[in-house]
């Protein structure tokens, strides 16, 4: 919600959103202690956990979330010691293959799902793309804020070296379709959005990431529907042919968004359609102000076993896609003199999509 906020604008001094960040600080893992330490033992704690407290398993997908609404906050906390025990625990959970799991290193024996008494299928926990890709997205920021905040370089260097090997991991695991299969969200959309996010910090220069992110950008833009927003069933954990699929959600259109605003500018047809759809969709209005109605799971607890319906998916999600739409079109703004590619202001095209 803190990225949320803050990408919509929300003044970072408020008391609100200092005393969220102040929080999630306050849960950083650094005790000696975790099952992670039996295959991962040289790792140096810092880890943040899915759940309110529990120093036992600390998440890297979450550690990279905590690692983004901190420096997004306040780029000045690069160099804090908050962010280098992040980085450097998550570093050090880093599979052989380049990618994440998200609790374990070298959790990847995919054979014990095959025993009769599997839980769910999910005794495992191999590298997936979208942790991969979110942890891209918090190194790529890092990387790019050390351009003028202060960080210790070796920090810097370290996380370039692992980024290098999740980028070849990430190379492997691109379905044909331009897709990535995601792992705690549904599905595609997921998966493929945390990667081109991610991508983006390293696509300058890289001829092969830019291949990669052409080819998702293209699979994402043909899946989107016909009322502008995005969807995808859970059936697509069945079956690769419904895979960015369903019915538009505002989580999912969000996800698309994301993606989409990394590699064009807010004049692009698709995001506008996109937007518009936002817009058009936030009908769920209370007293306070408004958000969006979503009755689609789009949280993935096990694959074709159980689903989550995040609560605040459908309201912060959107909030950031929405927020950097803005940023970005402000941009142009500017760069244009006031004037877009269409001839009009644009205040006109901001209105036109309303």
């Amino acid at each position: 919600m803190v990225r949320g906020l803050v990408d919509a604008g929300f003044d970072k001094a408020d008391e609100r959103i200092q005393e969220a960040v102040k929080w999630i600080k306050s849960k950083q893992i650094i005790d000696n202690t975790g099952d992670w330490r039996i295959f991962a033992g040289s790792a140096e704690a810092g880890g943040f956990s899915f759940e309110y407290n529990n120093k036992w398993y600390p998440d890297v997908d979450d550690t990279a979330a905590a690692i983004l609404a901190i420096i997004t906050h306040d780029p000045v906390a690069l160099g804090s010691t908050t962010v280098a025990k992040a980085a450097k625990w998550i570093c050090g959970m880093q599979n052989r293959d380049g990618g994440w799991g998200a609790f374990d290193f070298g959790n990847d024996k995919l054979w014990l799902n095959k025993i009769p008494f599997s839980d769910m299928d999910a005794l495992c926990d191999p590298s997936s793309a979208d942790v991969t890709g979110r942890i891209l997205e918090a190194f790529g920021l890092m990387i790019k804020i050390s351009k003028t905040e202060f960080v210790e370089p070796e920090l810097i260097q370290d996380i370039s070296s692992v980024c290098f090997r999740a980028m070849g991991y990430l190379i492997q695991e691109q379905e044909a379709c331009g897709a990535w299969y995601g792992r705690w969200g549904c599905n595609y959309l997921y998966g493929t959005s945390n990667v081109v996010c991610g991508l983006a910090y390293f696509s300058e220069g890289n001829d092969q990431v830019q291949e990669m992110v052409s080819d998702a950008i293209k699979w994402i833009k043909q899946m989107q529907n016909v009322d502008g927003g995005w969807g995808e069933s859970l059936q697509s954990y069945q079956d690769l042919s419904k895979a960015g699929r369903g019915p538009s959600t505002p989580s999912q259109t969000a996800w698309a968004l994301l993606a989409l605003l990394t590699k064009f500018s807010s004049y692009d047809m698709s995001i506008t359609a996109g937007v518009a759809h936002l817009v058009d969709t936030q009908t769920d209005v209370h007293d306070y102000g408004a958000s969006w109605p979503e009755s689609a799971y789009t949280g993935t607890g096990f694959p074709n076993h159980f689903y989550i319906g995040y609560t605040l998916y459908r309201h912060y999600f959107p909030m950031m896609a929405l927020g950097r739409f803005i940023k970005i079109s402000k941009e142009a703004f500017a760069m244009s003199n006031g004037v877009s590619k269409g001839g009009l202001s644009r205040h006109d095209s901001l209105q036109s999509i309303q």
